[in-house]
């Protein structure tokens, strides 16, 4: 899905926006009930709701609770995202007026305005805490009445329904694979932390000349592995995926190479001496003008 990044850049949310979150989570937490309370009362007053629709409030108040909490965590990752989603298309399920989705989101940032008022004394940390939890409350409403028009605009498209379909379908398999990748990398980097130890205890028996070598080529695998591991964990958490990985792979590929023929005391040839000196440069210099123009995402 897209959400993740794209919408924290497009509403200019920060790991500040996330601090000023988490700051005021303990001090909200004691409101949480009270908010229930005053949501579900709310939404009576303002919408002439009919018995199922409150029913399915009411049944639903541990989602209400959930969601609450997340907003004060600072919840930015795919699932709690995909979380907003269904919840939107709940209220489509459940035939609830369009304008509810505004309204309620509308009434929770009052209600949240007051409490923080409330809480916070200090004039320049509530005006970052409040521009931050507008910003929030923003991409949850975008979520929702997304999910919302998407159930509505498929109710009549039948190629919308399809299409939503293969596309959810695909995420779902894309999801499976990268998780089956992260427990392959697992169980790889296990596996190279088992034979570096191995390595060392040979280093340390006295064999210093060549498993100095070995426990060093292992040292680096271990190292890459690592790297691609925290690079697919990203990637299931709704990161971007990141070409300078892979650009990293084959640098400290090289560097190993290079390691080797140096502790190795090898004269090897020329050629060779030169082409990995190259191969370092160039990749070296790749590295940072990918990772530059990645920092600037």
């Amino acid at each position: 899905m897209r959400y993740h990044k794209s919408l924290q850049k497009h509403y200019d949310l920060s790991e500040k926006d996330i601090e000023n979150l988490l700051y005021i989570q303990p001090n909200m937490e004691k409101y949480r009930q009270e908010f229930l309370d005053d949501y579900l009362d709310a939404a009576k007053s303002k919408f002439h709701l009919t018995g199922e629709q409150i029913a399915a409030l009411e049944a639903n108040s541990d989602k209400m609770e959930k969601w609450y909490n997340c907003l004060f965590q600072g919840c930015t990752a795919n699932p709690y995202y995909n979380f907003l989603y269904k919840q939107g298309a709940g209220l489509f399920k459940y035939n609830f007026d369009p304008d509810f989705i505004p309204a309620m989101i509308s009434f929770a940032r009052l209600w949240m305005h007051e409490k923080v008022f409330q809480t916070i004394d200090d004039d320049y940390r509530r005006k970052g805490i409040l521009l931050s939890l507008h910003k929030l409350l923003d991409i949850n409403s975008e979520i929702m009445l997304g999910a919302y028009y998407d159930k509505t605009v498929s109710k009549y498209s039948s190629v919308f329904s399809w299409r939503k379909t293969i596309v959810d379908f695909s995420e779902r398999f894309s999801l499976v694979m990268h998780s089956i990748l992260v427990l392959v990398l697992m169980g790889l980097t296990i596996m190279s932390v088992y034979i570096f130890a191995q390595d060392v205890i040979h280093l340390l028996s006295g064999h210093a000349e060549t498993m100095l070598i070995t426990a060093l080529g292992s040292l680096l695998i271990i190292w890459v592995l690592v790297e691609l591991l925290h690079t697919e964990v990203q990637i299931i958490g709704g990161g971007k995926f990141k070409t300078s990985v892979f650009i990293s792979v084959a640098l400290i590929a090289f560097i190993r190479d290079l390691l080797i023929i140096t502790l190795k005391h090898e004269k090897g040839n020329m050629f060779q001496h030169g082409f990995i000196l190259t191969s370092i440069l160039v990749l070296g210099l790749i590295f940072w003008l990918i990772s530059h123009t990645e920092g600037k995402d």
